[in-house]
């Protein structure tokens, strides 16, 4: 845009300077100006949180060579079947918040090749689990893929609430975006296609039916979306909910139905997407809300007069 139109007979050198000194002046307001709301505009904007780095095994892993093994790789043809009926019918529910929102807008790293040496190691991780499980190992890992936490199992851990009904405003929130969730999360999994370990490894007897692809995990997916959500909302607690999400990760590959990378893809991915949600207008006003219901069921847990 000009800010001024010069016109006539050529200015003289004076005039020249001053005139150039006021284009400098006009200038620097307007950038000064800009800044300033531009600075404003990231004060107002919540920042999503990072991802914290891989540990474990999980970083081990990941070190490996994913690439195939070698052009042509037979293992490697090796898809999910896709099943176009059920890919409309879960896709035709759409996302609650994150209507805007495309499943290439989440930058996931794409799983390792069948035949690649990161896949064959984790093969083995999973053969040495089912070796060394225990039947309590077991039980517990079924039970805590067939009973997920709610809220208010969450809020007896930490004493605060005992009851689903005492939460109805936290509950709504979850509903809701599992809309979100799901939609992303089936998104990802036609994308990706990928077989599930026991497809790769006979040798592995896995524990559960799986009717879906293997990547992302949608079990360790909303374990760390919960997780990533309630530390939001008791940030004195984040160690407590990460565990529990760390749990669900090692419980779903102990049961032989995921693979290592499969889980790490899915904290990357729950971790993206509750920081879009983070950056999400109608989503923070019910989060707010959210935050107000935990305050106050916190102070009537220690009121003796309710």
């Amino acid at each position: 845009m000009k800010l001024f139109k010069i016109t006539g007979a050529p200015l003289n050198n004076g005039r020249a300077k001053k005139h150039r000194g006021i284009h400098s002046a006009v200038f620097l307001l307007l950038v000064f100006i800009a800044c300033c709301s531009i600075c404003s505009g990231q004060q107002n904007m919540p920042a999503g949180r990072e991802l914290t780095p891989a540990t474990g095994y999980y970083k081990q892993l990941a070190a490996l060579g994913s690439k195939p093994a070698s052009a042509n790789e037979e293992s490697d043809k090796k898809k999910f079947p896709y099943d176009s009926a059920w890919a409309n019918k879960v896709l035709s529910v759409k996302p609650y918040y994150l209507k805007n929102t495309s499943v290439d807008d989440f930058k996931l790293p794409a799983p390792p090749a069948n035949s690649s040496e990161q896949t064959r190691a984790e093969l083995n991780y999973l053969l040495a689990l089912q070796d060394s499980r225990t039947s309590e190992d077991i039980r517990s890992s079924l039970y805590m893929s067939n009973e997920p936490q709610s809220p208010s199992d969450v809020g007896r851990s930490l004493g605060l609430w005992a009851t689903p009904q005492s939460l109805p405003l936290t509950d709504s929130l979850m509903e809701h975006l599992t809309l979100d969730g799901d939609y992303f999360l089936w998104a990802l999994k036609f994308k990706y296609a990928r077989v599930r370990p026991y497809v790769l490894e006979p040798k592995l007897h896995d524990l559960e039916e799986s009717r879906a692809s293997s990547y992302p995990s949608g079990h360790v997916t909303y374990a760390y979306i919960k997780a990533y959500i309630y530390q939001e909302l008791a940030p004195e607690f984040t160690a407590f909910f990460l565990k529990n999400a760390y749990d669900m990760s090692h419980a779903r590959q102990l049961i032989g139905v995921h693979y290592p990378s499969d889980c790490e893809g899915s904290r990357i991915f729950a971790r993206q997407l509750v920081n879009m949600l983070l950056q999400n207008e109608r989503f923070r006003k019910e989060l707010e809300e959210v935050k107000k219901e935990w305050a106050q069921k916190e102070k009537e847990s220690f009121d003796s007069t309710k």
